[in-house]
């Protein structure tokens, strides 16, 4: 075994003896099984992230469903309704009806935040109308618009009857028309002018008229909760939790990808510019410098201007930027290194200068190339998400970025839809520790510091 490779297993043997350094492997591994699960989920789900109507039955900017332990009766999931019963008849020729009925317990103290009504049959219906039975023994009638038959729909496809009731009950209409207003129609007691929530059995008719033979062939209700999944859903009902995993996978790609390129090019012309000294130096110097000053943003939304960026065109133009810092530090230690007494005895022995390089300065750059390597990571993905939230991301991905921006767009902070801005934000933090964790242990070994 060579002293190299001795002094490789001794700096893998004092890593693992590094509290802080294994904190930051464990925290990576677990971040790395994370990834391999997000690399699973099938493709469509990537390609409709930005598609609204995909995530139409999904409760729009509401808080993480955790919210439900502190505040069991505030903060509800979304509960999904089966028919309890189905029957069809004819009582005329060519009048075909298809009733449904569905019951549910309410014990909440606020109303669900929207009713979805899925109902399809396999003809069209001439006339479709909802029963809804409130506790108090009232009911709700409800003629279902003709261009909603057979498609979803939720209670802001049927607003007209609804603010009509409403209307009738409370003597004027309402102010702000939503879906929560809306379902306070359904849940709120008449008695109580609509303000407060009835607890109670309800029971929902659903009946359907054709023309011609038919049979119900899917059917359910989904009263959306006010809470949902792990992180809450954003302005159009994406959940957080979802985006903040699939944006895992890129943002470890590009930020690997930033730091090793940046970090092996600029540790290979600082170390050559030390060694070689004099007027070449010079110039090596001269252009990193030259480098070092372009103003990395504005560039790079320069360059996106010109032309569509991939994953791995926005790594090379972040490493492009990235590169002169390890290069200024690998050249000062080039400089010292290059002033020990073995490097000028193979001068003098007429050793070829690669072979001087190769054999005395680069095994003693690597230790420290792994640990910026590591503390590159973190900046490459900083950066890489900062141009996300500018708009500047390759198409069809999911970034924290993104989520951000859009976030933004439609004004969270204001709205007070905090887990839209703080979840993916801490994300960017916490997928930055463990190569901090890792590059400090390293340098800390390599400078002897342990």
């Amino acid at each position: 075994m060579s002293k190299y490779e001795v002094g490789i297993s001794s700096y893998v043997r004092e890593f693992l003896h590094n509290k802080m350094g294994l904190t930051g492997i464990i925290i990576l591994l677990i971040l790395l099984v994370f990834t391999v699960v997000a690399l699973s989920v099938p493709a469509q789900v990537y390609e409709s992230w930005n598609n609204p109507a995909s995530w139409s039955e999904y409760p729009k900017h509401v808080p993480p469903a955790w919210l439900g332990i502190f505040y069991p009766n505030k903060y509800f999931t979304t509960e999904q309704l089966s028919p309890t019963n189905i029957s069809e008849y004819s009582p005329a020729k060519d009048i075909y009806i298809a009733l449904i009925t569905f019951s549910f317990n309410w014990t909440k103290s606020f109303p669900a935040y929207n009713v979805y009504f899925i109902i399809s049959t396999n003809s069209t219906p001439i006339e479709e109308v909802v029963y809804w039975n409130k506790p108090d023994g009232s009911t709700i009638q409800i003629q279902v618009p003709n261009s909603y038959f057979n498609v979803p729909f939720d209670l802001t496809a049927i607003q007209g009857f609804i603010l009509n009731y409403i209307s009738s009950i409370t003597g004027k209409a309402p102010n702000i028309v939503n879906a929560t207003t809306l379902s306070t129609a359904l849940f709120n007691s008449p008695k109580s002018n609509l303000t407060v929530t009835e607890d109670g059995k309800y029971i929902v008719k659903i009946e359907v008229i054709s023309a011609k033979p038919m049979n119900v062939t899917k059917t359910k209700i989904l009263l959306l909760g006010n809470s949902y999944g792990l992180m809450g859903t954003d302005y159009f009902g994406k959940p957080i939790d979802l985006g903040v995993l699939l944006g895992l996978p890129d943002a470890l790609e590009i930020g690997a990808l930033t730091s090793i390129v940046s970090v092996v090019v600029g540790i290979v012309v600082g170390g050559i510019s030390g060694y070689l000294g004099g007027t070449k130096d010079s110039v090596i110097q001269w252009i990193t410098l030259v480098f070092l000053a372009l103003p990395a943003l504005p560039f790079l939304v320069a360059v996106s201007f010109v032309t569509e960026p991939n994953l791995e065109l926005e790594g090379l133009l972040i490493s492009f930027l990235s590169w002169p810092f390890y290069a200024i530090i690998a050249r000062s230690m080039a400089l010292s290194i290059k002033s020990n007494s073995y490097v000028e005895v193979d001068k003098l022995l007429g050793i070829p200068s690669y072979r001087i390089f190769f054999t005395h300065f680069m095994p003693r750059l690597i230790p420290i190339t792994v640990a910026y390597m590591a503390l590159g990571v973190p900046a490459g993905i900083l950066l890489a998400q900062t141009l996300a939230f500018l708009g500047i991301a390759p198409a069809n991905i999911v970034t924290w970025g993104g989520i951000l921006d859009q976030a933004e767009t439609y004004q969270a902070q204001v709205n007070g839809w905090w887990w839209w801005v703080v979840f993916p934000g801490l994300m960017i933090v916490v997928v930055a520790v463990p190569f901090v964790l890792i590059g400090f242990a390293v340098e800390r070994i390599t400078l002897g510091e342990r």
